[in-house]
């Protein structure tokens, strides 16, 4: 099966195929809010936020939830996919999160909030996501 085009847009992620631009699958991610969605994708995966505290992972195939957990801050996301050591990192309003990628254990969680809450940026070697506004 090709992969998927992965779309995310006012509370929910649609898949679609990259040939045609014909809809393979959508979710509307129950409880996520319904603002602009931050998405990270890997192989198996689609990593999703909007404005809610919650994130979410989708099989990149289907498109059905995986897991979903609570994050500690709200507002727009940074996702930040660590794959060399599956973790999972998400920021909102000046707090990080940190989730094992397979099964979204909770692994720590930093406020910084007192250095800043607007967009936040992640990084890694090789690996960084520009906040947005």
């Amino acid at each position: 099966m090709q992969k998927p085009l992965i779309v995310g847009l006012q509370g929910r992620v649609v898949a679609l195929d990259v040939q045609t631009g014909e809809v393979l699958w959508h979710n509307e991610l129950q409880g996520s809010g319904s603002s602009s969605v931050a998405l990270a994708v890997n192989e198996d995966w689609v990593f999703a936020s909007a404005s809610a505290a919650r994130v979410f992972c989708l099989n990149r195939q289907t498109g059905t939830v995986v897991w979903s957990a609570k994050t500690s801050g709200l507002g727009r996301a940074t996702i930040l996919i660590d794959s060399e050591e599956n973790k999972l990192f998400v920021a909102k309003s000046g707090r990080v999160d940190c989730f094992s990628m397979d099964l979204g254990e909770s692994g720590w969680s930093k406020d910084l909030s007192k250095l800043g809450k607007k967009s936040i940026a992640l990084g890694l070697a090789g690996n960084v996501v520009q906040a947005d506004q």
